[in-house]
């Protein structure tokens, strides 16, 4: 059976997208499979997707929708394919998929970036994921992850505290914005295959272990 995770967030550039493709690589490590899906109308990863076409050579382990999914299409996934992980890419403000993806995960995980703003735009999330439990049509787990920390600076730190209002748990694990994220988006690659000694591979792995072991325990 799949474990399936959603990345949402009800507010765009808070990095849905490098979040769900990168965490689909360290998913995949030990030789697990990985069906990432698109479900942002604006197919960022469905781009990316083609262009990856035109690299000599590109991971078996995961495979990355080349079309984004619609509601139907995500909500299918009740019968899921056969793949150890399906990661799920949300786009913003689309609250029909956004709850379809909802539906079918068991954890959904909601990025924030060390901001006032965007802390508070994940109130909406939270509450689609709320108005969805109350009445049984979502039994998913969430968690806030802390995306597009400025390394050096006391933002993540405060962003933290911030996020003990929002009144859900928080992951240890914190993905930074790095250069390497970047660059290795606009060649097709993830950032395992573009700079696999790299610290934003190092904070992956750690997010990829933290998930497994949540998964266990939830």
């Amino acid at each position: 059976m799949s474990h399936i995770i959603t990345i949402a967030n009800q507010k765009g550039g808070v990095g849905k997208s490098t979040i769900a493709l990168n965490l689909a690589f360290s998913l995949a490590e030990n030789k697990h499979s990985v069906f990432v899906i698109d479900a942002d109308p604006q197919g960022t990863l469905s781009m990316w997707a083609k262009a990856r076409q035109t690299l000599p050579k590109v991971s078996a382990n995961v495979i990355v929708t080349q079309k984004p999914w619609g509601a139907e299409e995500i909500l299918s996934l009740t019968q899921p394919p056969n793949y150890d992980f399906i990661v799920i890419d949300c786009g913003p403000a689309n609250n029909k998929i956004t709850k379809a993806t909802l539906v079918v995960s068991r954890i959904a995980l909601i990025p924030i970036s060390p901001s006032p703003l965007d802390i508070n735009s994940a109130r909406a999330t939270i509450r689609l994921i709320q108005e969805g439990t109350s009445r049984g049509a979502i039994k998913v787990k969430a968690r806030l992850l802390i995306s597009k920390k400025i390394v050096g600076t006391t933002l993540a730190k405060e962003a933290r505290q911030a996020c003990q209002m929002l009144k859900l748990p928080v992951l240890k694990t914190e993905i930074s914005q790095r250069i390497a994220l970047c660059e290795s988006a606009i060649t097709g690659q993830s950032v395992f295959e573009y700079a696999p000694n790299s610290l934003a591979v190092k904070e992956f792995i750690t997010l990829g272990k933290e998930i497994k072991k949540w998964l266990k325990q939830s």
